[in-house]
């Protein structure tokens, strides 16, 4: 029996605006990490946009 294998999932957190939060999924992306969440803003973090990541050929739409 094959059992299929979980994909890594990487969240990015490092982000202070949503333009970096974008140039840094962009670069992951040339690696083969692909966004599968919303951008999310958290108003009380310090870098408040985050974003989840999964590694792999793409993302399933």
């Amino acid at each position: 029996m094959i059992t299929k294998t979980k994909k890594p999932i990487k969240k990015i957190i490092g982000a202070k605006t949503k333009a970096a939060l974008e140039k840094q999924i962009k670069a992951e992306a040339k690696n083969h990490w692909y966004q599968i969440s919303e951008i999310k803003f958290f108003e009380y973090d310090p870098r408040p946009y985050q974003v989840l990541l999964r590694f792999g050929k793409g993302v399933r739409k």
